[in-house]
């Protein structure tokens, strides 16, 4: 039995029901592109395709041909996206262009004019982080293991990064 001959039966085979379950396998995998998460539908939209070839086929030669066409497919489908994404001929709302980078304000921690020594009052409960106002900065400090109450004075022991840790002092 020639390609031809398996094509031409799988022409004679198809009804309403393929077309939807194949269009349904697409649906999911457009939804797939346009929405993170763990691949759900794209996994879905795969399923129905391959269940649909499968049945649509009037024995397991049929399915692998089948098969082995959308396989095909979605390669050349793939590799034009690659030639086209690397000549930037995408359209924006698919490939980010957006940078993090320092000159356009992206910092890992941003620098701080809090110093070790520095006092101020604890404006949250510190358990052990919160926020304080220190001078006239109000920043997110951590307490170096103790829960500190709202209003209570603090100092700061020490400034590593964005990370400020302070303890409770006395009010003597």
């Amino acid at each position: 039995m020639g390609l031809a001959a398996i094509l031409s039966a799988i022409g004679a085979n198809i009804e309403l029901l393929h077309i939807i379950l194949f269009a349904v396998g697409i649906i999911c995998m457009v939804i797939e592109l346009f929405e993170p998460g763990m691949g759900v539908f794209g996994i879905v939209g795969v399923i129905v395709m391959v269940i649909d070839i499968f049945v649509l086929a009037d024995n397991i030669v049929q399915g692998i041909v089948l098969f082995a066409g959308l396989a095909i497919l979605v390669l050349v489908f793939i590799i034009v996206l690659l030639v086209l994404s690397s000549h930037g001929l995408l359209p924006r709302g698919i490939i980010l262009k957006d940078s993090t980078s320092n000159g356009d304000g992206y910092v890992a921690s941003p620098e701080s004019s809090v110093k070790v020594g520095d006092t101020g009052v604890a404006m949250t409960h510190l358990r052990p982080a919160g926020k304080a106002e220190l001078g006239y900065i109000v920043a997110d400090v951590m307490s170096d293991g103790e829960f500190i109450e709202r209003g209570s004075l603090i100092k700061v022991i020490s400034v590593n990064g964005g990370r400020i840790t302070v303890r409770e002092i006395d009010e003597d």
